[in-house]
C-alpha cells in the first residue's frame, strides 16, 4: 500500500473517534428531557445512556484494530497472521456492536 494513502487512513482512523466521543458527550445534553437536568443526572442517573457507552466500547475497539493494521500495511506486513487476528476481532466488534444497537432499538 502506498505510504501517502495509508498516512491518510491512519489519520482519519484517529480523528474518527475523537468526533464519535465528542458527540456522545455533548448529545445527551441536548435531549429534550435532559434540558433542566443537571450534568450528574444526565450521565449517572440515566441507565439507557450508561448502556449506550456500555456499547460504543467494541466500537472503539475496532477501530484501534483498524489502525494496527493500517500500521501493517505501512510495514507490508498485511498477510501475518497478527493482521488476520485483528480482522477476526473487527469482525466480532461490528457483532457485538449490532447486537448492541438491535437491543436498544428493541427496548
Amino acid at each position: 500500500m502506498k505510504r501517502g494513502s495509508t498516512i491518510f487512513l491512519r489519520r482519519e482512523v484517529q480523528l474518527l473517534p475523537e468526533g464519535v466521543l465528542s458527540l456522545l458527550l455533548w448529545e445527551p445534553q441536548l435531549e429534550g428531557r435532559n434540558v433542566n437536568a443537571t450534568l450528574f443526572e444526565i450521565y449517572f442517573k440515566d441507565l439507557f445512556l450508561a448502556y449506550i457507552y456500555l456499547a460504543f466500547v467494541p466500537f472503539f475497539v475496532g477501530l484501534y484494530q483498524a489502525f494496527k493494521i493500517l500500521g501493517y500495511a505501512r510495514r507490508n506486513e498485511i498477510f501475518f497472521q497478527r493482521s488476520v487476528r485483528a480482522l477476526r476481532i473487527i469482525k466480532y466488534c461490528a457483532l457485538t456492536t449490532a447486537i448492541f444497537i438491535l437491543v436498544a432499538e428493541a427496548y
